[in-house]
């Protein structure tokens, strides 16, 4: 079995879709932004998605104005936000741990 498209590519085509790539992939960076910036902006819309849902609830709860279904979206904004940043922080304790286990 044959596959006709990816016979029909060239290396040359190959070899230009991979360097029009390769700019695109190494752009954050030289943007100049750091993990830890990167890591400190994601905590931030974390603790942001957070308060918006804890603003929304007790929208919901004083006035009734509030509809459910955002209620709902901002709770789940925020639980995934946690859950993203708790893995990452697990992530990270991994690594530590790892390191420090490390017989140099």
């Amino acid at each position: 079995m044959s596959i006709d498209a990816i016979a029909a590519l060239s290396a040359a085509q190959i070899s230009a879709t991979a360097a029009a790539a390769a700019p695109q992939a190494a752009a954050p960076q030289a943007a100049g932004q750091s993990f830890g910036s990167m890591l400190l902006a994601n905590v931030m819309h974390a603790d942001a998605s957070v308060q918006a849902a804890e603003q929304a609830v007790q929208a919901f709860a004083v006035d009734g104005q509030a509809p459910p279904h955002q209620v709902m979206l901002a709770l789940e904004e925020a639980r995934m936000s946690l859950h993203f940043a708790l893995q990452v922080r697990n992530r990270l304790v991994e690594g530590y741990q790892e390191l420090m286990r490390m017989q140099l």
